[in-house]
């Protein structure tokens, strides 16, 4: 398949430009009073490259205080937490109602989508994420 050829090469991952903001956004939520970041991610199936690639990407653009929280996981819904902002639009797995609440953030390929109105967008780093994490906090720590 010619687009797994381009994710499956070497440096693809770790090529990866940052999104805009969100490096600043994950610093400063990282520097909140009670509140745990944790970078979630999902290996390929053809993980030779992609996995190391995502640790020394977090390690070159965050720093490796930040590759301990790395979770590396294909089941998301087993993690626990508070928000995942992830930009798939449907996750499962083994847990069918996850501890968190999941945030679409919005790119290219899902940005045509309608969500319910029980479920929230974030449409760029620049945009409300200290409103989401501030509307958990009274329903409990953020994670």
């Amino acid at each position: 398949d010619k687009v797994a050829s381009v994710y499956e090469a070497p440096g693809f991952f770790l090529d990866l430009e940052p999104i805009p903001g969100a490096l600043e956004a994950l610093q400063e939520m990282n520097n909140m009073q009670d509140t745990e970041v944790f970078i979630c991610t999902s290996p390929l199936t053809k993980y030779e490259h992609c996995v190391g690639e995502k640790y020394r990407w977090v390690e070159n653009h965050l720093g490796p205080q930040f590759v301990e929280r790395i979770i590396l996981t294909r089941d998301k819904t087993v993690v626990l937490g508070d928000l995942l902002i992830d930009d798939k639009d449907t996750i499962r797995g083994q847990e069918e109602t996850p501890s968190w609440e999941h945030i679409l953030f919005t790119c290219c390929h899902n940005q045509h989508l309608a969500l319910p109105s029980t479920k929230r967008r974030l449409l760029s780093w620049s945009d409300n994420w200290r409103e989401i994490i501030d509307s958990k906090r009274g329903a409990g720590t953020v994670g």
